[in-house]
């Protein structure tokens, strides 16, 4: 158990970006409690439209989210990445909201109150949080993020297609931006409470 604590510290500090997803299974990807369960819902047949007011309301979730977590953190490097974070979910909306328009002209975008947590589960940000359970969460929100567009992807035809091929590359750079932060929160109790000079002091 020691062993495998000490891997992931390890991590961001061994590997390269590109390859830090060799490591993902070391990861214990999980749902939170108390989450409303969902009929699944498949991509491959669900209508676009369907999907995109999804993608919307998951974009909009997370937003929210990084911003409250940035709140949170005491950590400015940590505080400016999920600000950054929350700033590339936003232009991601309107994305998104480009996209719809430009695909059913003058009809309005639908976006459900709540998302399918197992489609594209949300972080959820309690009191009694710790940083390593946030960053799970954000974890699984974003590499399902990923794997959504790419599969919406394939729904739609070129050159719109390139759109969400972009979104589902992104959601992958800003997992493994997290992937690398919660290495260093399992390393470092203190990490989201300290600057760093004084959290490795």
């Amino acid at each position: 158990m020691e062993s495998m604590k000490m891997a992931l510290v390890l991590i961001p500090l061994i590997c390269s970006p590109g390859h830090l997803q060799e490591f993902e299974h070391l990861l214990p990807m999980r749902y939170g409690k108390g989450r409303k369960e969902f009929k699944m819902i498949s991509i491959a047949r669900a209508s676009v439209k369907m999907l995109l007011g999804y993608a919307v309301r998951a974009e909009i979730d997370s937003n929210r989210a990084y911003l409250r977590m940035a709140k949170r953190v005491k950590n400015p490097l940590l505080r400016e990445k999920f600000q950054i974070l929350a700033f590339e979910e936003k232009k991601h909306r309107e994305v998104l909201e480009h996209l719809y328009e430009s695909l059913y002209h003058g009809e309005e975008i639908q976006v459900p109150d709540e998302v399918d947590e197992k489609l594209l589960p949300s972080v959820r940000v309690k009191p009694s949080s710790t940083l390593v359970d946030i960053l799970y969460q954000a974890m699984q929100a974003e590499k399902s993020a990923e794997n959504f567009y790419a599969a919406l992807g394939r729904r739609v035809r070129p050159p719109k297609k390139k759109i969400l091929d972009y979104l589902s590359k992104v959601e992958k750079s800003h997992y493994l931006m997290l992937l690398s932060e919660y290495a260093m929160a399992q390393q470092f109790e203190d990490y989201g409470e300290k600057d760093i000079d004084k959290v490795v002091t």
